[in-house]
């Protein structure tokens, strides 16, 4: 019997950061959401409390490149292991908060996000090597 494919997540929002090609993560979306005029009040508070517990329960990662050419000028990306169920079902809730603030949120997900530089129990940081997710 052959185990499944490993399913890595990753939530964005169609903001670019900077020059970089990646997209804008949800946790530097929460402020921009917040000070929305479209904003509702039960969604910045939904918001603020998923930020809080992450800030809890995911560590910051160490690492976000080889800091060679590998990931050709792109800094690593965060991922969800499939394994990290409550993460990943907080940040759905944190989804459905900052859209009610007008920012949309898309899911990526995939086999391969490249080059793993730094991994704890619930997420990766891997070097997209050259892709644009």
């Amino acid at each position: 019997m052959s185990l499944p494919p490993k399913i890595y997540i990753r939530f964005v929002c169609f903001q670019t950061v900077g020059r970089q090609r990646t997209r804008l993560g949800l946790f530097k979306a929460i402020d921009e959401a917040v000070e929305s005029e479209h904003a509702e009040s039960w969604a910045i508070a939904e918001a603020r409390q998923q930020c809080g517990w992450f800030n809890a329960n995911l560590a910051i990662p160490k690492q976000f490149s080889t800091g060679g050419h590998r990931g050709f000028g792109q800094p690593g990306l965060s991922w969800f292991k499939p394994s990290a169920a409550e993460h990943i079902q907080r940040m759905h809730a944190l989804k459905v908060a900052l859209e009610a603030c007008g920012v949309h949120v898309e899911v990526l997900t995939t086999r391969d996000p490249g080059l793993i530089v730094w991994q704890d129990e619930h997420q990766v940081v891997a070097e997209p090597r050259g892709r644009t997710f």
